[in-house]
């Protein structure tokens, strides 16, 4: 059986489908303590192949939104692109070379138009579709807001929403 929960060492969700873990997914906090219908939002996710053969994300959705789009930053440059899948080579997606990554992956999904008020510390179901994995939903939760957070690093020192970070 496949636990879909959360562990104590995460914020998000955690599941697994044939060979691939899905690990930490969980939906941004919003900025004013819940989405409104016709918002948007991202979704951090890490992804994880256990099998021998290379897998790869087809698709998202989910029945609160009209749209999930997939978003990979292939070069690392700032600038997370819309793809049509998301590669899982040699056990995870693979990184920029040469480009150290830390904090947040280089990968994200993008929740497009709400069609119901989404509060903080709730749940937003998604459906994660792989090309040979197959398909798996999960209960990804939205972030608790609380005044003293702080925004989370990014990968390559980028944070995709707000441009590039500035050394703290």
């Amino acid at each position: 059986m496949v636990e879909h929960g959360q562990g104590a060492d995460t914020l998000g969700t955690n599941t697994e489908v044939g060979a691939v873990k899905l690990r930490n997914v969980y939906v941004e906090r919003p900025p004013a303590g819940a989405y409104r219908p016709g918002e948007d939002a991202r979704v951090a996710i890490s992804l994880f192949a256990t099998g021998r053969t290379d897998d790869r994300l087809t698709g998202v959705t989910s029945t609160d939104a009209r749209a999930v789009r997939m978003r990979w930053d292939r070069a690392c440059d700032g600038a997370a692109e819309p793809v049509l899948s998301i590669p899982l080579r040699g056990g995870e997606v693979p990184s920029p070379s040469g480009t150290p990554v830390t904090g947040h992956l280089p990968y994200y999904l993008t929740i497009s138009d709400f069609n119901r008020e989404v509060p903080a510390g709730t749940t937003v179901p998604l459906t994660f579709t792989f090309a040979h994995a197959g398909e798996v939903t999960l209960q990804a939760k939205v972030q608790p807001r609380d005044d003293s957070d702080e925004p989370a690093d990014y990968a390559c020192l980028t944070d995709p929403i707000r441009g590039p970070v500035v050394d703290r």
